[in-house]
């Protein structure tokens, strides 16, 4: 994946005359509860696994377990927070998939 932040990247102008580098994500989007539930799952598993151990898996793996976490969820299983655990997941498959 070529992010697209940097150097390489347009200069645009803003209508006060303000130059900078052309930016096409959206971080202002993204909900800030969500990246909490995202943080609190992955500091849990910090915690239980180790730090970036999650890196060591297959994107298959992961994909695996967020489906059951879906699942689980689907079927009314309140045993764990299902939806933030398959979050965190799809995050860590999604990372892991160019490597």
């Amino acid at each position: 994946m070529q992010l697209k932040v940097g150097k390489d990247e347009p200069v645009i102008t803003n209508k006060n005359g303000g130059k900078q580098t052309k930016l096409d994500y959206g971080f202002y989007l993204i909900d800030a509860k969500a990246m909490f539930k995202l943080a609190e799952v992955l500091n849990y598993g910090a915690g239980k696994y180790e730090k970036d151990n999650w890196r060591k898996i297959p994107v298959e793996d992961h994909i695996n377990h967020a489906l059951a976490h879906i699942f689980a969820y689907m079927a009314g299983d309140e045993q764990d927070d299902h939806l933030s655990h398959a979050f965190c997941r799809l995050m860590m498959a999604v990372a892991l998939e160019d490597i």
